[in-house]
């Protein structure tokens, strides 16, 4: 052990030489297409038979006049923690109680154009209601002969509750991992899995703490843009602990490897030089909603060891190299000597 000590201090003498709901959903379009939408998203909580209303606005922040057209969808989120938009299927009456104040308009450049949308929530009403409001354009352009044009759509996710008595707020942890029991270097990238078992959305909050022993060494947030999960879905959060000492960072070129991912450089950046990582770490997840009386905490822990055994070898080189060599020409010296004699 005090081998390993010293090898450490060796290495750090010597300087041993890589983050809905919250969301926004842009289709890719024509090169032109580009729109800007505030607030993203929209929450509202009213009673049922009673009348609510939201402004949605929108930016044309490019040199040309915009004919627009607003398009009411509906949306979920699949298993795979996808948010989907989809359009209006049958049974589906809560479109119904909704009207905007222009359907189609024009936005000049460089303006903001506000569009109000109202809701009438019938008596009958219960729970949570998710609506998509998609803000494109009129017409799409024509396509130029040989070339391919895709039609753009921004859109705005408004969430609706119908309060009534009933309503369940409960949301629970289905897994909480880190992608590797073992690393060499940071980053660890941690996910956790939180379902919704309850009847209405719910916006969970919290951190991730990262501990050795029983020292805190990094506190990460999580869903930092109280994005919502809706019920009987389940909503994928990530954090990445990089503060370390080297770490692997994404190359600036963006190409990616064979499996998809972008290829990372190892990047060593002496001024964390104390924040060389060794050893066993727990991950400690504490989040909370509020069940409609009182935050509830939901927590879960995971373990991973980070052991940079490149620079564990080096560390011990330093001191054990230059013994092994004085030992080898002082065997030589004694040989020589004793040669001589003889």
């Amino acid at each position: 052990m005090m081998l390993l000590r010293k090898a450490f201090s060796a290495c750090l003498v010597f300087g041993v030489v890589f983050a809905i709901l919250h969301m926004t959903l842009t289709h890719a379009a024509s090169p032109s297409f580009n729109l800007t939408t505030s607030p993203i998203p929209v929450t509202l909580a009213t009673s049922p038979g009673t009348i609510v209303t939201t402004d949605l606005r929108v930016k044309n922040p490019t040199t040309a006049n915009e004919a627009l057209k607003v398009t009411l969808y509906k949306f979920d989120v699949s298993p795979s923690s996808e948010v989907r938009i989809l359009d209006r299927a049958s049974g589906d009456s809560y479109f119904d109680w909704v009207n905007f104040s222009e359907t189609k308009f024009t936005v000049k450049p460089n303006e903001w154009k506000t569009i109000k949308m109202t809701i009438k929530v019938p008596k009958d009403a219960a729970f949570g209601y998710y609506y998509a409001v998609g803000f494109s354009r009129q017409a799409d352009p024509e396509a130029a002969p040989s070339a391919a044009t895709l039609t753009g759509q921004l859109v705005t996710f408004v969430l609706l509750e119908a309060k009534v008595p009933g309503a369940k707020r409960e949301l629970k942890v289905q897994s909480f991992n880190a992608n590797k029991s073992t690393y060499e270097f940071l980053p660890s990238k941690l996910t956790v899995k939180v379902k919704n078992t309850g009847n209405i959305h719910v916006s969970p909050k919290g951190n991730i703490f990262i501990y050795k022993g029983s020292k805190t060494v990094a506190t990460l947030d999580i869903n930092a843009g109280k994005g919502n999960i809706l019920p009987n879905s389940t909503r994928t959060f990530t954090a990445d602990w990089s503060d370390g000492f080297p770490v692997y960072e994404p190359n600036k070129d963006g190409k990616k490897d064979q499996k998809g991912n972008l290829k990372q450089s190892l990047k060593w950046d002496l001024s964390k030089l104390t924040k060389l990582r060794f050893g066993k770490y727990t991950a400690k997840l504490v989040m909370v909603y509020d069940d409609g009386q009182r935050d509830v905490p939901i927590e879960a822990t995971v373990s991973f060891w980070v052991i940079p055994w490149r620079v564990i070898l080096i560390a011990i080189a330093i001191p054990v190299l230059p013994a092994l060599l004085v030992y080898v020409l002082m065997k030589r010296h004694y040989k020589k000597k004793a040669g001589i004699k003889s």
